[in-house]
């Protein structure tokens, strides 16, 4: 069923239900239950599913419909789901793009989608405002924050949509219609649209319920930001259930316990950073999680890069009634989980696991053959519900699923049981001295230092070697440790993986907690040698 259908049907079943609530970080108070309601907002499923009818309606008065491309440039907010569910059902095309973006990325992105409409917030109405001479193609500007804080060239929601009319759409979009374009988080270049149809979104709905068996009585916490897919699609295995979701507006470790206990969560899907602040409050003290009733938390779910054993392990140390688990995804594979390692396979932490219901995955040679198990590769994937293509960009397309499988430019390999272990990017690959060196074994080492909370490893161009392995380190907060300090921990690896040489400071993460390498290189050494394949970026 498609997931428009989903929120209709819920609408029917569970008219009344909390279907979403949004809190602010800031508005937690701890212990403070009259200030926490005051600041908390939701919506039910039946409101839901009539913000988006009014969405869909007026776009479609405005001559809005399949193909017409409607950007979001939002922060995340109880509008978001509702709009974006909304352009879905008008036939139209989403396009969610990075809040955070300038006026020159606005511009660039706008145009090369077509988009004809813009919804945005107070957070980008400064870069909306600059970009506007350039946004020729656009003739639909909705602000969406204070009315008296709203551009003169544009029209608030509550004049646009809150008076639209709620009746449900006639025409039901098709499955093979496009229904969305993601950009990808480009941690190996620049970002490429990805196109999305309704049976994508179809598909990793059904993924997601197959990994994590979410039930009605779930709720289901998502603090990354909607743009991009990771968070959103994990998000729908609630909403094939009816579930309640909570939108929990960034991330700091106090108020997501608070949000935690005051709304029931059972489960919650956190990136590597702020699982590394949750162990670090916990180190310091500064966390006492017995403060706070979690008997209703019975899952934690992981990715977007990969998780080092060792926190996974930390996390269960702490929490013990957790049920942990790591997926791995795409942008370009229709989301998170296509690689998901279940509660009941931790004998094989370190891995990301094995395919999905209705996945295939391959491990392959640089000719496109298959490997042997404990051998390194490109991992390919298969399904029926991947990207359709790159936006405007056949060749491109053409590449990335060639012979029909989608090469994913991620470096595994398997073991004797069938389970897949990510080693790296093939961009990340540092070739030193003839020696392939994959990056991920040198982090998961080197984070097992206790004065160490996150660690990138790169390479820089060497005339000798061709490449040296380089380390970025940022270390917890009051510790200290020393180049040499380190240089002698890490004299335990074999030689040739023994970073050179060791910079201390802040890991740069995009906003899904990818780590940014093309910025590490691009500070301390010239361009990295790029390999000529273009490969798929991850969600």
């Amino acid at each position: 069923m498609l997931v428009t259908e989903l929120l209709k049907n819920n609408a029917r079943l569970y008219p009344d239900q909390e279907a979403l609530v949004a809190v602010e970080t800031g508005a937690v108070v701890p212990f403070d239950e009259a200030a926490y309601r005051a600041a908390r907002r939701c919506v039910t499923w039946s409101q839901f599913n009539g913000i988006a009818n009014q969405v869909a309606n007026y776009y479609r008065a405005k001559g809005l419909g399949p193909g017409s491309k409607v950007a979001i440039l939002l922060m995340n907010c109880l509008e978001w789901l509702p709009l974006y569910f909304g352009i879905l059902k008008a036939g139209a095309v989403a396009v969610p793009l990075n809040f955070r973006y300038t006026s020159a990325d606005i511009v660039r992105n706008a145009a090369f989608v077509e988009a004809e409409a813009l919804v945005f917030g107070t957070y980008s109405e400064p870069a909306v405002t600059a970009a506007l001479p350039a946004l020729t193609g656009v003739r639909s500007f909705i602000y969406l924050g204070e009315a008296d804080r709203c551009p003169a060239y544009a029209q608030t929601w509550e004049a646009c949509i809150s008076r639209a009319d709620e009746t449900e759409p006639a025409q039901v979009p098709a499955p093979e219609q496009d229904a969305a374009i993601y950009f990808s988080s480009g941690t190996t270049g620049a970002p490429k649209a990805v196109v999305y149809t309704h049976r994508t979104l179809e598909g990793a709905c059904l993924m997601e319920h197959g990994n994590h068996h979410q039930t009605h009585g779930d709720v289901f916490i998502c603090i990354p930001p909607l743009y991009h897919v990771g968070a959103k699609l994990h998000w729908t295995g609630n909403l094939l259930m009816g579930a309640k979701g909570v939108l929990l507006m960034g991330f700091r470790v106090e108020p997501f316990f608070e949000t935690m206990w005051r709304e029931g969560v059972t489960i919650a899907f956190l990136l590597l950073p702020w699982v590394q602040d949750i162990l670090f409050s916990l180190d310091s003290g500064t966390l006492d999680p017995g403060r706070y009733d979690l008997a209703a938390w019975r899952m934690l779910h992981m990715g977007a890069q990969p998780i080092p054993p060792s926190v996974v392990r930390r996390i269960q140390a702490a929490f013990p009634q957790l049920d942990c688990e790591v997926s791995y995804g795409l942008t370009e594979a229709g989301g998170p989980g296509c690689l998901n390692l279940s509660a009941d396979r931790m004998d094989k932490l370190g891995s990301v696991g094995v395919p999905t219901s209705g996945w295939e995955a391959r491990i392959v040679d640089p000719r496109g053959a298959d490997v042997p198990a404990g051998e390194i590769g490109q991992l390919l994937l298969r399904s029926d519900h991947m990207m359709r293509c790159y936006y405007r960009d056949p060749d491109t397309t053409a590449a990335a699923l060639e012979g029909g499988w989608l090469h994913t430019g991620d470096l595994a390999r398997t073991d004797g049981d069938g389970f897949y272990y990510i080693v790296g990017r093939m961009k990340d690959i540092i070739i030193s001295g003839g020696e392939n060196i994959y990056p991920v074994q040198i982090e998961d080492f080197i984070r097992t230092h206790e004065a160490v909370e996150d660690v990138a490893v790169f390479g820089l161009c060497d005339c000798r070697l061709g490449e040296a392995v380089a380390a970025q380190i940022q270390l917890k907060p009051g510790s200290t440790c020393s180049e040499e300090e380190m240089r002698e921990f890490c004299a335990r690896l074999p030689r040739y993986q023994r970073p050179g040489r060791f910079f201390f400071g802040e890991v740069p993460r995009n906003p899904t907690g990818k780590i940014d390498k093309v910025a590490l290189r691009k500070k301390y050494s010239p361009p990295h040698p790029f390999s000529s394949h273009a490969p798929a970026e991850k969600a």
